[in-house]
């Protein structure tokens, strides 16, 4: 019997029955329009944590490479003696308690070592076995790629070029080459999110375009379990029960300025992408107009630079003082690698001018009414009338599929529930380089756990088997006690002969 999987996908229901970790099992019941589908785990969010997870949980192992050895020696020796063993199958607390003194404070030890084994020397190999696969599906609202899909196409990455690399296929692998410059443009580094899924045979994981709205949590044949309920980008409803969810949405939501007339204020953006998208259309500026840039991080750097690049005159407004601004992720970034950060910084701080430039510290937008801008400054109120204004305040996450506040613990893990893990920026692993360590100790985690589910799940299906068979054997029976005798012995003597 067939019928359309959640994704449009036509399954065979018999075949999808096996024990095949590899496939999702499509339920033949439709519950409210909703076509329900059953998978071990779901992943939601399809960015460099979504990727990364869904590497390892495809069978993809880490190894430890002897004739690539990591430079310090107290490491290689300690790595070797489990050389043949995946590291997904290995106790990596060790590298805390014995080089404590090395470790980054404010990165997770398995994450750092992880990024250690990688980069800038790649001490790892990785190899595909399947038969260790566990079933699972990679739900994203956008393409794959995750927020990596807002981002400008010409703006140039924070991280340097190998520090972006995912598991098992790295971007030389797949510039052929080594890249020519430093830092890549975030629309080249899509594109490799995109080349990566194909090339680690991941597509068949990934469901882009597909929005969750709620999770609740029910029971399975006794067992715990999740009811995931969403829309695909056709705007289907789905529902997807499951035994584990891992959040890798990152922090995907814009955070708003939450003030009166916000909401209903023209041209009011939260990103570069969005400025320039308003610029393409909007019409000259007015007198007196100019661009608002509110925040003083990256994104806030970015969107100054975009305007003087294009000899727009813009105010940028900042809550900290002038002291607090010398100790921003900014001040930390090397001039000779971030010329244009350095730049802007100099801006913020006054080390330098420029006529299109204005800045005022220790303020903050109070209210929008249409164009206009009220500002609380350390002077008192002003009001500002501006084209385009953009609050690059930073993202926060968005997890209102659930009815309850989660909170995750050091080990990826939910504090109130042990079935949902969490991954990426979610829980402090901002940069790609650190994320893949996370994403491996989860994956761990998940593959110690797997095998005792799947031995039950191997029980039921003989279990179910032995009752149907016993069934047919039974109904079988009665099929002999109804025949006459005469027609029974007849029955009984074509089957002896034809045995003969």
């Amino acid at each position: 019997m067939e019928t359309d999987s959640l994704f449009g996908k036509s399954t065979d229901l018999s075949e999808s029955a096996s024990l095949s970790t590899q496939e999702t099992v499509v339920v033949d019941e439709l519950v409210d329009d909703y076509c329900e589908t059953d998978t071990e785990i779901v992943v939601i969010g399809n960015g460099p944590a979504g990727l990364s997870l869904s590497a390892f949980l495809s069978g993809w192992q880490p190894f430890y490479d002897v004739n690539k050895p990591h430079p310090n020696p107290r490491i290689h020796e300690k790595l070797a003696q489990n050389a043949d063993k995946s590291l997904l199958n290995q106790d990596l607390t060790w590298f805390e308690q014995e080089f404590e003194e090395i470790i980054n404070p404010t990165v997770r030890p398995v994450a750092f070592l992880i990024d250690m084994l990688m980069r800038p020397k790649n001490c790892l190999r990785f190899e595909r076995e399947t038969e260790k696969e566990i079933a699972h599906v990679v739900l994203g609202e956008t393409d794959i790629g995750g927020s990596w899909n807002e981002y400008d196409d010409e703006m140039v990455t924070v991280s340097l070029a190998e520090w972006l690399d995912l598991p098992g296929f790295t971007i030389q692998e797949w510039l052929q080459g080594q890249p020519l410059i430093a830092r890549l443009p975030a629309g080249v580094v899509r594109e490799y999110m995109k080349a990566y899924a194909k090339h680690m045979n991941l597509m068949d994981k990934m469901q882009p375009q597909t929005k969750v709205t709620t999770i609740t949590k029910t029971s399975c044949n006794g067992e715990k379990c999740y009811r995931v309920f969403g829309e695909d980008h056709k705007g289907k409803s789905f529902l997807i029960r499951c035994r584990k969810i891992v959040l890798a949405c990152g922090q995907s939501r814009q955070r708003h300025l939450e003030v009166e007339g916000e909401m209903t204020s023209p041209n009011v953006v939260y990103d570069v992408a969005q400025l320039k998208k308003v610029l393409h259309t909007e019409d000259p500026f007015g007198k007196h107009e100019k661009i608002i840039v509110i925040g003083d991080g990256i994104s806030a750097a970015d969107a100054v630079n975009m305007c003087l690049k294009n000899e727009l005159p813009v105010l940028q407004v900042m809550r900290r003082t002038d002291q607090q601004l010398k100790q921003t992720m900014l001040s930390k970034l090397s001039s000779s690698i971030y010329p244009e950060y350095a730049s802007a910084y100099k801006l913020m701080t006054g080390k330098t001018n420029n006529d299109l430039y204005q800045k005022l510290t220790s303020s903050s937008v109070v209210k929008l009414n249409k164009k206009t801008a009220t500002i609380q400054t350390a002077d008192g109120l002003v009001k500002e009338k501006f084209h385009i204004l953009v609050a690059c305040i930073g993202r926060q996450s968005e997890l209102s599929m659930f009815s309850e506040n989660l909170v995750f613990n050091a080990d990826y893990k939910c504090e109130s529930d042990n079935h949902i893990f969490a991954v990426g920026s979610l829980v402090g692993d901002h940069f790609i380089r650190y994320l893949v360590g996370g994403c491996l100790q989860v994956a761990s985690v998940l593959l110690a756990e797997y095998p005792i589910e799947l031995r039950r799940k191997q029980f039921k299906i003989v279990q179910d088997k032995m009752v149907e068979q016993l069934r047919q054997v039974e109904q079988q029976q009665k099929r002999l006690r109804r025949k006459p005798a005469t027609a029974r012995c007849c029955w009984i003597s074509r089957i002896l002969s034809s045995t003969s």
